[in-house]
């Protein structure tokens, strides 16, 4: 790199990167390739041709392979979480661990022999991928039990969070469920009616993700305290309006005389 930079580049500008490889490659050909090597003394096209070339094999048909990879636990509800998203394992490895491995398009599972067990396309985070041959009847069910089970908690609160938890457990299926349990964290932090207040309003934009309804309790929470805040009336650092009454400053007046 240090031959290029000082011989090569050293004193040339260039319009663009096409310019720039037009000139190394004809750099190389005329003077990087024709010279003597300072250690072998001999031209280094030549050593080339006679030592190196042979031994090269062919470049491979598709571009190297880059992707990340990682340990991951697959969770009770048969998924694992990459990218802050989530993906389905076979139900045999709930509660075990499995290898992954993610580019930009798949997510690949494998277990302990490095045997591909499922592979998904990319989802966006927040987002589930689940193949229906990765939940069995029995586990069906059992989600169908804890699901109902959820929504009928959850329609105590009210009738804008029961519509809301079912439009949404409809609309996402079993991913649903871990929503459904954030919804449950929230009832227990909010107010039964800021909650509804949320669910009624994300619901006419038609929006059911969990994180909606956490951006509409904020704004509603930081409303509220800001009407608090314009309409106080008491206040430790503020005197009091009697201090200001006729009869005080009248008094004041006699004690200053």
């Amino acid at each position: 790199m240090k031959y290029v930079k000082n011989n090569g580049l050293k004193g040339h500008e260039f319009d663009s990167l096409d310019a720039e490889n037009k000139h190394l490659l004809e750099w190389e050909d005329r003077v990087a390739d024709t010279r003597l090597h300072g250690t072998t003394k001999q031209q280094v096209r030549q050593r080339f041709e006679q030592l190196e070339r042979p031994a090269l094999l062919a470049l491979p048909v598709e571009r190297f392979p880059f992707f990340h990879e990682g340990r991951r636990s697959v969770n009770r509800d048969g998924h694992i979480e990459v990218a802050k998203a989530y993906y389905s394992a076979p139900p045999e490895f709930i509660g075990r661990d499995v290898w992954v491995r993610w580019d930009s398009r798949l997510v690949r599972l494998f277990n302990e022999k490095w045997e591909q067990v499922a592979v998904h396309a990319r989802a966006e985070p927040g987002r589930f991928k689940t193949d229906s041959n990765h939940i069995p009847k029995k586990r069906v069910s059992c989600i169908e039990r804890g699901a109902n089970a959820l929504l009928k908690e959850l329609a105590i609160v009210g009738n804008a969070v029961k519509d809301w938890s079912e439009a949404m457990l409809q609309a996402r299926g079993v991913e649903g469920i871990r929503v459904l349990q954030g919804l449950k964290a929230l009832a227990s932090k909010h107010d039964a009616t800021a909650l509804n207040a949320a669910c009624e309003t994300a619901m006419s934009y038609g929006a059911l993700r969990l994180r909606t309804i956490r951006k509409l309790l904020e704004t509603s929470s930081e409303v509220k305290r800001q009407t608090q805040f314009d309409f106080l009336e008491e206040h430790p650092v503020i005197r009091p309006l009697s201090d200001y009454s006729l009869e005080s400053l009248s008094q004041f007046r006699k004690d200053r005389h």
